[in-house]
């Protein structure tokens, strides 16, 4: 039997170089496996992402989430009560609202938990870094995960900046006023572009969320050099089941781990009907190409922390290595 798969993904808007990463590793799965994938376009509006997936999710037999959080929030909010399960693979910042998601990706809180680990390796003392909080549920989860990674790791009372962003200079300032030598956070793409090249001027080092794909390296070039940021997934890492397109990044990866997820979930169910799927996924215990995978009661991922990577080298040879990995 074909599976029918629905997405609502964001092919254009402000998300669109993650949603399309996103999409292509939909397209990976679906290819790999034949089945009968459908992708509509969210134009990168929480309220397009919601009214799609309502509309689509009742005929389908596989459910997948949009790109980011808020996109992802509006999802929950407009599922909340109904009885198909939606693979979360985009959104790692999502309060639960009585909808049925099952998540892939490791949450906000959890980017920078290795950042203790990760400065030792550069030989930096956790008391030189401020955390930046970047607007929105996303930046600001991100921001808690790595003040409480600092504190654990001996960084307790790391100044915490509010990104304005209109103007990134400002906590440029900010953080050489408090004395940084390096500012960790991050949270929209753009936002995080902004503020890198404000950090950059400063002469300040930054682990930025953006910093854990390409993206980064072609928009910042070779001044991301030492710069950290959290991934999913890495290339060169574990390889998955199914061959990514040329130049995937871990949104493209968490996607096809999501259906790879989707097809074991229905394999231990014996089923395709919602209930069933539902129990079968948080009941699984398993490991995907990404990591460890097991979620709550609420299908909150509890297993997965994303790595962290270190750009290094210039011009030709800029690349990112893994640098800390979880245990």
């Amino acid at each position: 039997m074909t599976l029918r798969a629905v997405a609502a993904l964001a092919l254009s808007g402000r998300y669109a170089p993650m949603g399309r990463q996103a999409a292509a590793g939909l397209r990976a799965w679906a290819g790999a496996r034949g089945a009968a994938l459908r992708l509509e376009d969210d134009r990168s509006e929480p309220g397009e992402s919601a009214r799609l997936l309502a509309s689509l999710a009742g005929g389908a037999d596989v459910v997948f989430g949009p790109y980011g959080s808020g996109p992802a929030r509006a999802v929950a909010g407009a599922m909340a009560g109904r009885p198909e399960v939606i693979w979360n693979h985009g959104g790692a910042a999502v309060p639960r609202a009585g909808a049925r998601l099952v998540d892939v990706l490791g949450p906000a809180e959890r980017y920078w938990r290795g950042l203790p680990g990760a400065l030792a390796a550069l030989g930096e003392d956790p008391a030189t870094v401020a955390v930046v909080r970047c607007p929105g549920g996303f930046g600001a989860a991100v921001a808690d995960g790595a003040r409480a990674a600092l504190a654990a790791g001996g960084g307790a009372g790391a100044p915490v900046l509010d990104l304005d962003p209109a103007d990134p200079d400002g906590c440029a300032r900010a953080a050489l006023a408090a004395g940084a030598h390096r500012v960790v956070g991050g949270g929209r793409a753009e936002d995080d572009l902004a503020l890198g090249r404000a950090l950059l001027a400063s002469g300040l080092a930054a682990g930025l969320v953006v910093c854990g794909v390409a993206l980064a390296g072609d928009e910042l070039g070779d001044g991301v050099a030492g710069w950290i940021g959290p991934a999913q997934w890495a290339p060169g890492g574990p390889a998955p089941p199914v061959a990514l397109p040329p130049d995937s990044e871990y949104p493209a990866a968490q996607a096809l781990a999501a259906g790879l997820l989707a097809e074991r979930a229905a394999e231990l169910a014996g089923s395709l009907a919602p209930d069933a799927i539902w129990d079968a996924a948080r009941a699984m215990r398993t490991r995907t190409f990404l990591g460890p995978f097991a979620v709550d009661e609420e299908g909150r991922q509890t297993a997965h922390s994303p790595l962290i990577v270190v750009w290094r080298g210039r011009g030709a040879t800029l690349r990112r290595a893994v640098l800390w990995r979880p245990e």
